[in-house]
């Protein structure tokens, strides 16, 4: 008798099972709408990079990169890291392949797995999904508010309602130095009360410790969001008011949020979340990094991006109980009344089955009734009636599903119809 145990995914990790996979086909879908009517071009990155990306785009100092990256030797001994985030490989490509030559800015958009070793909990994997959107080569403040609104859209095309962005700046390079400083002479008073990684940060990444989720640390720095706003210089006031105006046009809704830094080095200027105001939940977040493609190796170039989580955007889907769409298991029901149908049916069944189309169907003597239960039990957009009379007629009723209108259609059409009728509904999704 075996006494071997049976193998189980490792912790921080989940299997994807049918029943979930209309969230995913409807947030990725409605994602890549939003990006392409925004007029972003999809990349494709590869799951690991070399560590040395991170180490410099992240933040060495960062929790990312200090606690939480995937990294490992491969077989040929170079250092390469599971990617823990997309904009560092985005840059990366944007650089190795001569991007800077192209129309400014460029617009490219993400949809893939992450990997950061942290503690599982609701909405947190080891393995999570992100898709994000990455303008490359455009200064304007308008960019920067161009970016949120398309990321709040995608929030709402999706179903989700009471959506608030919180939006802050870190401001220049030069006045990011100022507000360092003025953050460590006050947190230095409270070091004693703060927790071990925030004495680290205090030392190496001072911002970092504004974004500790630390009861007592949180409690510290309540009161500091000012000194970031108050010593930012006047060309970074002015910027960050741009932002806020276009934002007002635009009528997307905003909380300034003085105390919001990101947990990532790269950034400058425009820092956002997108969260549900009711809960207060981060559905993700970005912001203006204009100093990393410098820093990576190229020329002085600027930048915005956004990412969002597809795990934590699924949980307030099912916390605000918005109905998805069910997923069609089949493109097409056929169903075959009488004898002299079936030949008909087999016919049929074989040309929509050679243009790429599911085809599913009953081939026994079931009634009319039980076969359409099937083809409403498989979610099938379209169910085509084949009976005695229709053989005679060299027609098919062709039956939409959902608001089970009919039409009869000529045989030497039936194939159009069918693929111009699965164009509308894929459209109408």
């Amino acid at each position: 008798m075996s006494s071997s145990k049976t193998i189980q995914i490792p912790r921080g990790l989940k299997d994807i099972l049918p029943d979930e996979q209309k969230y995913w086909f409807w947030l990725e879908k409605n994602f890549q709408d939003v990006a392409h009517l925004s007029g972003f071009e999809r990349i494709i990155l590869p799951a690991f990079e070399a560590t040395e990306l991170f180490k410099r785009s992240v933040g060495e100092f960062t929790d990312i990169v200090t606690k939480q990256m995937y990294t490992f030797k491969d077989l040929g001994g170079n250092s390469v890291t599971l990617r823990p985030e997309g904009t560092a490989g985005v840059v990366r490509a944007y650089l190795e392949h001569g991007m800077k030559v192209l129309p400014q800015p460029v617009k490219l958009y993400y949809w893939g797995p992450m990997y950061r070793y942290e503690r599982p909990q609701s909405g947190r994997y080891r393995e999570f999904y992100q898709f994000g959107m990455e303008m490359i080569g455009d200064m304007d403040p308008l960019t920067d508010a161009l970016l949120i609104q398309s990321a709040a859209r995608y929030y709402q095309k999706v179903g989700l309602k009471n959506l608030l962005v919180k939006i802050n700046s870190l401001g220049t390079p030069k006045s990011r130095v100022k507000v360092v400083a003025v953050l460590e002479k006050y947190l230095s008073i409270h070091k004693k009360d703060l927790c071990p990684d925030c004495k680290l940060r205090l030392k190496k990444n001072v911002l970092r410790v504004l974004d500790c989720k630390v009861a007592k640390c949180k409690e510290i720095t309540s009161e500091t969001g000012h000194l970031i706003i108050d010593n930012l210089d006047t060309e970074s006031k002015k910027r960050f008011t741009k932002v806020l105006e276009h934002l007002d046009e635009m009528k997307v809704p905003y909380e300034l949020a003085p105390n919001l830094v990101r947990g990532l080095d790269y950034y400058t200027h425009t820092i956002f979340e997108i969260v549900t105001a009711d809960d207060d939940t981060a559905l993700g977040g970005g912001g203006r990094y204009d100093g990393l493609i410098k820093l990576l190796g190229g020329a002085d170039t600027p930048a915005v991006g956004y990412a969002g989580g597809v795990e934590r955007t699924i949980d307030a889907l099912k916390k605000q109980e918005v109905l998805i769409p069910e997923m069609a298991k089949t493109d097409i029901f056929v169903v075959q009344l009488g004898e002299r149908a079936k030949s008909k049916v087999v016919d049929l069944i074989s040309q929509l089955e050679q243009i790429g189309l599911r085809v599913s169907s009953l081939m026994g003597k079931e009634s009319i009734q039980t076969q359409l239960k099937a083809a409403s039990d498989l979610n099938s957009p379209i169910a085509l009636i084949i009976g005695d009379q229709e053989v005679h007629d060299r027609n098919v009723i062709m039956r939409d599903m959902h608001d089970r209108a009919q039409e009869t259609v000529i045989d030497r059409n039936v194939v159009k119809m069918v693929m111009q009728k699965l164009e509308e509904k894929r459209f109408n999704f």
